[in-house]
């Protein structure tokens, strides 16, 4: 053991990372064996199977939260995405109808003021086009008016006598009859028409001033719901996005958007995170023991009330999966538990008092059978065993061994077996 920890404190002085590592896994090994009352016999690792107390808990970090909370929320009338340009402190204590955060109104005046401008544009452009239809179909009025007196001049002007006037003459004075007479059918139909025409489009402008009239009622629905305003008294707490940031000046946020909440801190729970390969018999129901890393000497006692049934990522960018679950507190301490305090804490899995166990790696196993290497008097010899409950470290001995037996911490040499 000397000598393990002279090498790693030769191999550390020279800077070498790995070395270090390495140097760690030993020295945390060898305290491990030597706390088992171990020690060589023919150049094998060996230990003294007595019986002590099993006991079995998973750690976990995370945070204290309230149980019960409101939201507070970006206004529901509020459409599109706005600019967060001012926001209150976190961990501030505040009244009802408090501001804790204002969006950014210049956008939203500018399209007002746009808006405003083109829906003033149209109603000039309905004026225009109405002065264009009536002066259009003034001009069809007179064209109907004027050849209706042609008409009439040439019908009461008009005769076949021969005498007078020649076939020729006669045949054209009927011709300009018929065209005169298609003529008013012409302006009477093109006066239709117009009057048809010019009622589509007026529809269209006012259904144009209509769509500006509806941007402009939203934007100044928004501009009324520019500030965001605490619901009752209470501590703001910023909320937590999707990808674990707070909100910050600058984000787009949109209708609905929780930033922060306002906690009941009279009741407060713990939400905690285990990585996924050390979560294994994490149930809802176990008891766990709660420390806060700002009190790291006064334990609090607790349940596992919520469990995720998938592992993710606390951050967007880690590839370790970690469990999330809750751990309600048997008593609040409101003096000392604020929301987002950091805790760390022990879920406890499994007891057990006056039993035999072995360290893991001194277990070997093929196609489902289990043994060990007991020391005998003619070498070590292998003996089969029946688990109970495991650990990442230590293994429960059911059946096979006996207070006092010698076994092998790793395979002993096949000189040595018998």
């Amino acid at each position: 053991m000397k000598y393990v920890l002279l090498e790693c404190i030769r191999l550390t002085g020279k800077g070498l990372y790995l070395s270090k590592i390495l140097c760690v896994v030993i020295v945390v090994g060898c305290l491990s064996l030597s706390a088992c009352d171990q020690h060589v016999e023919d150049g094998v690792l060996t230990m003294n199977i007595t019986r002590e107390n099993f006991k079995v808990d998973i750690p976990a970090t995370g945070e204290l939260e309230a149980s019960q909370s409101t939201a507070v929320t970006v206004p529901t009338g509020l459409r599109g995405p706005q600019s967060l340009v001012w926001l209150l402190d976190n961990f501030t204590q505040v009244k009802a109808g408090d501001v804790v955060a204002r969006m950014d109104p210049e956008r939203e005046s500018y399209r007002l003021i746009m808006e405003g401008f083109d829906h003033k544009q149209l109603g000039f452009d309905s004026q225009i086009q109405a002065e264009k239809d009536h002066t259009v179909n003034q001009m069809l009025q007179q064209g109907i008016e004027i050849t209706r007196q042609e008409k009439d001049l040439a019908e009461r002007y008009f005769s076949d006598d021969e005498r007078v006037y020649t076939k020729i003459e006669i045949i054209d004075q009927m011709r300009n009859q018929d065209y005169l007479t298609a003529k008013v059918h012409y302006f009477d139909w093109s006066l239709a028409q117009h009057a048809s025409q010019a009622e589509a489009e007026q529809k269209l402008i006012k259904l144009k001033q209509k769509g500006h009239a509806a941007k402009i009622n939203r934007f100044k629905n928004n501009l009324k719901h520019m500030e965001i305003i605490a619901p009752h008294d209470g501590l703001f707490v910023y909320q937590k996005g999707w990808d674990g940031s707070f909100p910050v000046v600058g984000d787009m946020i949109w209708s609905g958007f929780a930033i922060g909440l306002l906690p009941d801190t009279s009741v407060m729970q713990a939400k905690l995170y285990v990585q996924e390969s050390e979560a294994s018999g994490l149930a809802i129901g176990q008891t766990a023991t709660v420390y806060l890393d700002a009190y790291p000497d006064r334990p609090f006692q607790g349940k596992v009330i919520q469990l995720d049934a998938l592992a993710k990522p606390k951050d967007k960018d880690s590839p370790v999966n970690y469990f999330q679950f809750t751990v309600s507190l048997d008593k609040t301490f409101v003096e000392i538990m604020q929301p987002g305090r950091q805790v760390h804490a022990s879920v406890h899995l499994l007891s057990a008092d006056d039993v035999l166990t072995v360290p893991n790696q001194s277990i070997f196993q093929k196609e489902g059978q289990y043994w060990v290497y007991v020391k005998t008097v003619n070498g070590f010899m292998k003996r089969a065993v029946i688990l109970g409950s495991r650990s990442l470290n230590r293994t429960v001995i059911i059946d096979g061994l006996t207070i006092g037996d010698v076994i092998a911490l790793t395979t002993p040499p096949k000189r040595s077996r018998i």
